[in-house]
């Protein structure tokens, strides 16, 4: 049941720890009646209080006992989103945020701190709780977190409930590898994502849309190396991408041309190219696994991407959920490679711009950009929702697409932890609020609120 009701809490250590005091507006607005004992739940955590109402407490507020108050995760004054359920009013959603701790008080969360403080702000402003966490900081026999909050331009440590949905963003997925997220799952709690997707299994799940078949280049699951000499001989040049690999790492480039017997290999380290050769498979398989190290990879046919001068480049598209559970596009933006790269990744020291100004560069026809333009805006969501049958509920994705010399699209993979820094480089400052907001909104659908 969805409302937009929002509450003020207000605390009075005068009162009764187990005394609820709802203001005669609000005993309307959610039908209560009072002398009833009514079950407050925030999160995963419940309290059975008597309610009382009184008629001379401002329009739409509770108000308790502060302890009621901490134990329950809330703070005074504050606005908190209201749900009233047979018995049982929610409040909030409460919305965890689990991630990777760093020895920083100012940037407890590193390179995410920003973006976490941005999600925790515009939470209160639709009357959720958020705050951040780490999956070891999760107290099972209490049924309490211990996470962060943002107030005050700094970082704050409380006690929360087990809450209502998580958004991990952890690095590496760690989060998942300990049975924490079916451990809560079983406790009641949603999940904004998935816990992983791979490239691998992203393809062969696209591949059985065949809206998107045209759209995938020839890849392959990378088991022995004779299968990248079968790739080598049927496209001259190919990328092996690591299956779980992120932010372009330890993807390299492989030619062999027909008459040469020397496999080129090139590589990223440290933000510079790092160019070989191979002359024999085997030679080629000593050197590259040096580089690949236990991670698996597939193999897949180079696109002829449009280019910047001797830049690739390629596009990023956001798409997320919103408050009803839709897909929408949230933004897309070129993303051009450094110098020499073999990847267009901004981490990797590349560069971002606008869309619509590059491929008016590239193709002197309105029609043609625009057309391309609504190729790539099907694509995107035609992929998100076909990954979305198969590994269920996903509140965001971001899409990598390229456009090739002769204007045709191809998917080239979908992240499930997508930046937002994009947006900002092309000052696109609408697309990096929604960006931030939507995560939040499709929180309180998947809450019920």
């Amino acid at each position: 049941m969805r409302s937009d009701l929002l509450v003020n809490i207000t605390g009075d250590a005068q009162l009764d720890p187990h005394t609820l005091v709802a203001s005669q507006y609000l005993a309307e607005q959610l039908d209560l009646t009072a002398t009833k004992v009514i079950v407050l739940q925030v999160g995963q955590f419940s309290l059975s209080l008597n309610l009382k109402i009184n008629t001379q407490q401002p329009a739409a507020s509770f108000m308790m006992h502060p302890d009621t108050i901490n134990i329950m995760g809330l703070q005074s004054p504050m606005r908190y989103g209201v749900i009233r359920s047979s018995q049982r009013i929610r409040m909030g959603p409460l919305i965890g945020i689990a991630a990777n701790l760093k020895p920083d008080t100012k940037k407890p969360f590193g390179g995410q701190s920003f973006f976490f403080s941005q999600l925790i702000t515009q939470a209160q402003e639709m009357g959720a709780i958020c705050f951040a966490f780490r999956g070891n900081d999760i107290n099972f026999k209490q049924a309490q977190i211990r996470g962060y909050t943002y107030h005050n331009h700094g970082w704050k440590t409380a006690l929360y409930p087990i809450p209502d949905v998580i958004y991990a963003r952890c690095q590496g997925y760690a989060f998942n590898q300990h049975n924490m997220r079916a451990k809560l799952s079983r406790m009641g709690v949603h999940f904004l994502n998935p816990p992983a997707l791979g490239k691998w299994k992203t393809y062969n799940t696209v591949a059985q849309n065949p809206a998107l078949l045209t759209y995938l280049p020839d890849t392959r699951l990378l088991s022995q190396f004779k299968e990248l000499d079968v790739m080598l001989k049927k496209y001259r040049h190919v990328y092996m991408k690591p299956v779980t690999g992120s932010q372009g790492k330890k993807i390299i480039r492989v030619s062999k041309n027909i008459n040469s017997k020397a496999y080129e290999y090139q590589y990223q380290h440290d933000q510079h190219p790092v160019k070989s050769k191979a002359y024999s498979l085997g030679e080629l398989e000593r050197s590259l696994k040096i580089i690949m190290g236990r991670d698996r990879y597939i193999v897949q046919q180079q696109i002829n991407l449009l280019r910047s001068g001797e830049r690739i480049m390629d596009l990023r598209v956001m798409v997320q959920k919103d408050r009803n559970g839709d897909w929408l596009l949230t933004g897309k933006v070129f993303r051009i490679g450094k110098t020499g790269s073999i990847t267009s990744n901004i981490s990797g020291g590349g560069s971002a711009s606008k869309v619509k100004d590059q491929l008016n560069r590239k193709f002197n026809d309105s029609k043609e950009v625009q057309r391309i333009m609504d190729e790539v805006d099907f694509l995107a969501l035609e992929t998100a929702r076909t990954i979305e049958k198969r590994l269920g509920p996903i509140g965001e994705l971001g899409i990598d697409i390229g456009v090739d010399q002769n204007a045709r699209i191809w998917l080239i993979e979908a992240n499930l932890m997508p930046a937002r820094k994009i947006f900002s480089l092309i000052g696109d400052t609408e697309a990096r609020l929604l960006s931030v907001q939507r995560p939040i909104l499709y929180a309180l659908y998947l809450a019920g609120f």
